[in-house]
């Protein structure tokens, strides 16, 4: 049996007899054994051995054995021997030696060789060759026969009949060509930017005469339309007109006069006169000294009114009375560490309300008000001395 190299599809055969008789043909047979040793290597066990019966009626006995681990030959090699050795419990150990070999051709493919040694190439990779597609770079024959062109110094000399497969008109002497592209890209196919021309492409010189008087007339008749100009502050252009005096007050909304007249006529002595009586009796209501800077009665001011709900006029920022009975009731150690006043009261209440049982017998007991549970559980003396309490103001 030989196996290609690298191969892992293989499979070979062998018979299972019965360990005993070594004639018996064993069937229905699993948990086999293979060690395998390519090239004198060391044995090795199968990491998972593939083996199937044939057919137990029709070739008893009979398995095949998949040959997939470790099946490609040294690099230095061409060819390898194989071996294998199969057990199983009840039959008797096989042992079966195949070839690894290394491929000339590809699978299914015969090479042609001539009596010089020469190789016959119908195909590569699958297409089909003639002997000028074979070569990295083909060589041109210089001629004027079929298959041949006209070369002078590698320069092809061609006398051009079509060209696009339309024919050329050799009449005039001239050639049509029809562009589509440049680079690549359809003409007319996007917008022309800066990028699109080389440096000093366009000169002045390049332009026919009056073209550019004409762009400069069009650009005139916008600067002329009195709404396509925006000038940056501080900047004029002669014919405009600054503001006056006048146009600055009506574009800020003062009536008549400048800025300082108009804010005179509100400091008048009576005006003053009442804002100052206002402020003394702020300072009277603060406790501010007379006198005092107007920084130092806002702090007064803040002083009063910085501790006062975020929103005073709002009554829901104002605690109710049931607010107020309850947090006094649940504040914690307000009694004494630990106990807060609701939790004193229940406790009293079952010392000096509650049942009680067990005053005479060691153990005191002392029961809510609703009698649901042990408030009090003491443990006492036979005077009634308290010696350990438990105590319950859940």
């Amino acid at each position: 049996m030989r196996i290609p190299s690298g191969k892992i599809d293989q499979v070979i055969y062998f018979v299972a007899v019965d360990s005993a008789d070594l004639k018996t043909r064993k069937t229905g047979l699993t948990s086999f054994t293979v060690y395998r040793s390519r090239n004198g290597g060391t044995a090795t066990v199968y990491t998972t051995p593939t083996i199937t019966e044939l057919s137990a009626a029709n070739m008893p006995g009979v398995y095949s054995l998949l040959i997939d681990e470790d099946t490609t030959v040294a690099s230095t090699s061409d060819a390898e021997e194989y071996c294998v050795q199969i057990t199983q419990a009840s039959m008797a150990p096989v042992t079966r030696v195949i070839e690894l070999f290394r491929r000339d051709t590809t699978s299914g493919t015969t090479a042609l060789v001539d009596a010089n040694g020469r190789v016959d190439v119908a195909k590569i990779a699958g297409t089909a060759q003639t002997a000028r597609d074979i070569g990295a770079s083909v060589l041109l024959s210089s001629g004027t026969g079929t298959g041949q062109v006209s070369l002078t110094a590698g320069v092809v000399a061609a006398n051009a009949t079509q060209i696009a497969g339309a024919a050329v008109n050799t009449a005039s002497a001239q050639i049509g060509v029809n562009v589509v592209n440049a680079a690549g890209t359809a003409w007319n196919s996007g917008a022309i930017t800066s990028g699109t021309f080389a440096t000093g492409a366009i000169t002045a010189a390049k332009f026919a005469a009056n073209a550019l008087d004409a762009v400069w007339s069009t650009a005139t008749r916008l600067l002329t339309a009195g709404t396509n100009i925006v000038l940056a502050k501080g900047t004029g252009i002669t014919g405009f007109n600054d503001l006056d005096a006048a146009s600055v007050r009506g574009a800020v909304g003062l009536a008549s006069a400048n800025l300082d007249t108009q804010l005179a006529t509100f400091a008048t002595a009576a005006s003053l006169t009442t804002v100052n009586n206002n402020v003394l009796a702020i300072n009277s209501k603060l406790g501010t000294p007379a006198g005092a800077s107007v920084s130092v009665d806002i702090a007064s001011i803040a002083a009063k009114t910085n501790n006062l709900p975020a929103a005073p006029a709002a009554v829901g920022d104002i605690p109710t009375a049931n607010q107020n009975a309850d947090a006094l009731l649940d504040r914690a150690s307000g009694i004494e560490p630990g106990l807060t006043p609701r939790q004193g009261w229940r406790l009293w209440s079952a010392a000096l309300l509650g049942k009680a049982n067990g005053l005479g017998s060691g153990t005191a007991i002392f029961r809510d008000t609703n009698d649901t549970k042990d408030r009090i559980n003491a443990s006492v003396d036979q005077d009634g001395n308290r010696l350990a309490v438990i105590l319950d103001a859940s």
